[in-house]
């Protein structure tokens, strides 16, 4: 027995698969200096230190020319795909231990599940083979495999975790090992070099990665017995390492540490992960006093504004790591409480229902029901003894914004109605309203006055409010003379410019764009289901029916040709989706992936984004072809269509 009571770790029982992958074939762009000598040293580490015996530490490179010599007194096989799983699924089941590591240092990407995907040595473009990490864990936490031995499983994973989504040019395809149901009496622990959707760095003055450098750094400061049982610490003192270099600007990704995760992805955090009956109290639970009392105050309400940005808050002012899924649990406020209460955060003293509620309380319109909401909170608090809960941060303010509405006028063909409001602080303005109808180059000129005349009000959007018969036109396009002595300047590369077409929203097609617009601001776009992207294929007389049958999508990416886009719009249109993204006419969509992955940054697809997004994509790239027309290098139009930001609709004839 060890002095902390935990049974001692036999290093003769203990087994381990160790990667490291500086050279792809993929591409000669994949190079990764430092990820074999990363891999060497933790093996160093575990015949050394540990005193694991060598021929049971599986040692698999892919060095660098530049490297290889630094290597030869290690004997190692490739890292192909072959290797790694017979190591991994043969091999090492059949061997008599306790105790299993994975180590590996490579390239990553994550599946929209979030599992990770290490691609191998042998990998190609079109078939891009990986170990899926999650799946293979699954596999080893299962009944099945090696029974009775390995009660112990770790592994460390020294890659990157961005959206596998945005490497368009891959081909992963789906890998699972034929998992069985887990084996409660297993342990697993799974450590990163960083959170989803963030890069892992690379030292390339040292060879080296930043995470495996500091952990090294760890672990040859502990035995083998100390490093297993005491992993959570060595985990917390990486996150605070981490933490201090991103304060110096050294770092930007912060490791993340997984405690049993079940079958079902569940995760159970703990201080000590080896055995339930030594962990420490989680944060307090609510009492049957605090469910009675937030059941009458939640009775009867839907799912509010910023809901999900509340739910979000919620696990980072206590610390706890975000579930993997992405988007809220199901069923209404009560069973994310619900949700909420069976979860434990590092802070000790605060049930994630409390700041839950405490957002959702700042963010209400109705007054009375706020200050209740907040006098649970404080009642609540005080009888279970938790910490304060702080007050949540100010939503960011909305952009002020210019909305021009043309009407076609019913007497001549080519001519519009205009009419124009500010939008700032929550109220519209009326600044403009033509005394005839005006060409579109008129309109143009109207339109540059009014911004030259406002170039102080910090406008950022212009938001066009057209008749159907408007929608293929290139607003964002429009090259108007504002810009120094006169230069013309692309509107969409200045100002986030979108369409809308309010007046299509009548009949029941307006009562399913209010109930979708409500659905986006309790779910935020973050929500897989708040996006459906569409190609030529999908598009059929009973789309419409189909996208309105639920709340989602809110969202609809049409992937589609010239020759299916307007039977798309009236899709959308029907089924009342207000936002919209589609290719102007004339050009392919931009990325052999389709929109979701050309849209989708490393944390994946952000509905709310899009706005911004797409201004910053329009601007062209420094030297960037020309066809003197067009400067445009993203020619993607977008709608965005709010109901609650609509002025008032009398006639402008």
């Amino acid at each position: 027995m060890t002095v902390d009571g935990h049974e001692q770790i036999d290093p003769h029982r203990v087994f381990a698969l160790v990667v490291g992958i500086e050279s792809y074939g993929i591409s000669h762009r994949w190079d990764l200096p430092g990820a074999a000598r990363d891999a060497v040293r933790f093996a160093d580490w575990l015949t050394g230190p540990a005193d694991v015996p060598d021929h049971q530490v599986n040692l698999l490179l892919s060095p660098l020319d530049r490297t290889r010599h630094e290597l030869s007194r290690h004997s190692y096989l490739s890292p192909t795909r072959d290797n790694v799983e017979r190591i991994l699924f043969k091999e090492l089941p059949t061997c008599d231990g306790d105790l299993l590591w994975i180590y590996w240092a490579g390239h990553g990407y994550l599946d929209q599940t979030h599992q990770m995907l290490l691609p191998y040595a042998d990998a190609t473009r079109d078939w891009t083979t990986h170990l899926n990490l999650e799946a293979a864990l699954r596999w080893w936490k299962g009944a099945g495999p090696a029974d009775g031995r390995f009660r112990r499983q770790i592994a460390i994973g020294d890659a990157c975790r961005v959206d596998a989504r945005a490497a368009s040019k891959l081909s992963f395809g789906e890998m699972d090992y034929g998992a069985r149901p887990p084996d409660p009496g297993r342990r697993q622990f799974t450590l990163y070099a960083s959170h989803a959707g963030e890069v892992a760095q690379n030292l390339a003055d040292r060879g080296a990665g930043q995470f495996t450098d500091t952990l090294m750094r760890r672990l040859h400061e502990s035995t083998l017995d100390q490093s297993v049982h005491g992993l959570v610490g060595i985990a917390r003192s990486l996150q605070a390492d981490f933490q201090l270099l991103r304060t110096k600007g050294l770092a930007w990704q912060y490791p993340q540490f997984v405690i049993d995760r079940d079958w079902s992805g569940s995760t159970i955090f703990g201080d000590r992960w080896t055995d339930p009956d030594f962990a420490g109290p989680g944060a307090p639970r609510l009492d049957q006093i605090g469910w009675k009392e937030l059941g009458a105050l939640l009775h009867g309400r839907g799912t509010p504004a910023h809901t999900h940005d509340a739910y979000r808050w919620a696990f980072g002012i206590t610390g706890c790591a975000l579930p993997a899924h992405r988007g809220l649990p199901p069923g209404g406020l009560m069973a994310i409480a619900h949700d909420l209460d069976a979860r434990q955060g590092r802070q000790r003293d605060m049930p994630l229902t409390l700041p839950f509620i405490r957002y959702l309380a700042a963010c209400s319109p109705e007054l009375p029901w706020a200050e209740a909401a907040d006098a649970w909170v404080d009642e609540t608090r005080e009888r279970l003894g938790s910490a304060p809960v702080p007050a949540p941060p100010q939503p960011d303010p909305e952009p002020a914004g210019l909305h021009a509405r043309l009407a076609e006028d019913t007497e001549t063909d080519g001519v519009y109605w205009l009419r124009m409001w500010l939008y700032r602080e929550g109220a519209f303005e009326a600044i403009f309203e033509s005394n005839r109808p005006l060409a579109m180059s008129e309109v143009q000129d109207r339109l540059a006055r009014q911004l030259l005349a406002d170039q102080a009000g910090g406008l950022t959007r212009i938001e066009f409010h057209v008749p159907y018969g408007l929608l293929e036109e290139e607003f964002e396009c429009w090259r108007l003379p504002i810009g120094r002595r006169g230069k013309e300047i692309e509107l969409g590369c200045h100002y986030e410019v979108f369409v809308r077409c309010p007046g299509e929203r009548d009949g029941v097609a307006g009562e399913h764009w209010r109930r979708k617009w409500q659905w986006f601001k309790a779910h935020g776009g973050t929500d897989p289901k708040a996006v459906h992207e569409l190609g030529d294929g999908d598009v059929s007389d009973t789309l419409g029916v189909f996208l309105q049958t639920t709340e989602p999508p809110v969202c609809v990416l049409a992937d589609v040709s010239q020759q299916r886009l307007m039977d798309t719009l009236d899709a959308v249109l029907d089924a009342g989706v207000p936002i919209a993204v589609w290719p102007r006419r004339g050009h392919a969509p931009p990325a052999v992936g389709g929109l979701v992955a050309a849209l989708a940054g490393a944390d994946g697809m952000d509905v709310r984004r899009l706005p911004a997004l797409l201004r910053t994509l329009r601007i062209p790239l420094p030297g960037a072809p020309t066809d003197g027309v067009r400067r445009s290098s993203f020619p993607l139009a977008l709608m965005w269509d709010d109901p609650e930001r609509v002025p008032e609709r009398r006639p402008l004839s």
